[in-house]
Formats: structure tokens, C-alpha cells, sequence
């Protein structure tokens, strides 16, 4: 009696590990393209028209549409706080990255998978610090490297929730 009882409660935790994987997988691809769309978005209709994926839009034949947004977006744009244009998108990019590499190793070896998930974060993060010594062209921002801190640690607990 004692082992068909085990049995049963082997399977149904072999049954509720596959569905907790299942909802993990769910939440991460969330995760990746909300972030990515969201981080997309925010270049899209609120970053300068001089960047030049704009010249890209207008090779490719549409800019006129992007214009439009950019129009209807122009005046909350004076609203948002220079964080949300200029760090958030890529604190959004990397946490759309690691959630992506989460869900390809979500089957695999963590510890195989961990250089591979965090090389595109750690590499964002020395560069921040390339451009504190003037290794990197650019400036030296600590909301960008938070950002990036953010986008990296906050995917893992997508994957390892805590219990409560």
C-alpha cells in the first residue's frame, strides 16, 4: 500500500514539476518580448530622429508612419524623466537577453549555461565602467550601469521564484 502511494505521489510531482516548467517558459518568453518591444518602443518614439536606425526606417520605406507616432508621442516626451529614454531601454535589452538565454538553457547544465547567459551583461557592465576610464568612448552614467544590474539579476527570479 505504502508504495502505490509513493508511486502516486511520484508522478504527481513529476506532473507538477512539468507544468511549473512550463509556466517558467511561459513568463520568460513574456519577459523577453515585452522587454524587448518595450525597450524597442521607447528608442522608437522618444530618442533622437538623428539615431540612425531612422535612416535604416526611411531606406526600408517606413519612416512616414514612425513620424506619425513620434507626433503623437512628442509632448509627453518633455514629461519623462531622462532615465526612462536613456537607461531604461537597455536595462529592458539585457533583461530581454537573459530571459531569452534562460529559456534556450532552461533544459541544460546551469552551470554550462551561466557564462553564456551573463557574457552580454558583464560585457555592458565593463563597458560603463570602459567609459569611467576613458577605455570606452562615451559617459560614464550609474543609472545605466543599474539598469544593466537590473536586467541581468532580475530574469533569474522569473526562473527561481521564491516560495511563499
Amino acid at each position: 500500500m505504502e508504495e502505490s502511494n509513493s508511486s502516486i505521489f511520484s508522478n504527481e510531482t513529476e506532473e507538477y514539476q512539468k507544468i511549473m516548467r512550463l509556466k517558467i517558459r511561459e513568463k520568460l518568453i513574456y519577459g523577453h518580448l515585452l522587454s524587448l518591444l518595450t525597450g524597442s518602443l521607447i528608442y522608437l518614439l522618444f530618442r533622437s530622429s538623428t539615431l540612425k536606425m531612422f535612416d535604416w526606417f526611411n531606406y526600408i520605406g517606413i519612416i512616414e508612419p514612425i513620424k506619425s507616432a513620434r507626433t503623437q508621442t512628442l509632448e509627453f516626451s518633455t514629461y519623462l524623466p531622462i532615465w526612462f529614454k536613456f537607461s531604461l531601454p537597455d536595462g529592458l535589452w539585457v533583461f530581454s537577453y537573459v530571459c531569452l538565454l534562460q529559456l534556450i538553457w532552461i533544459d541544460r547544465n546551469i552551470k554550462k549555461s551561466i557564462p553564456w547567459i551573463l557574457s552580454i551583461p558583464i560585457i555592458a557592465i565593463f563597458s560603463e565602467f570602459g567609459q569611467l576610464t576613458n577605455l570606452v568612448t562615451g559617459t560614464f552614467d550609474p543609472i545605466d550601469l543599474l539598469f544593466y544590474i537590473l536586467g541581468m539579476i532580475l530574469p533569474f527570479f522569473i526562473i527561481n521564484p521564491q516560495k511563499t
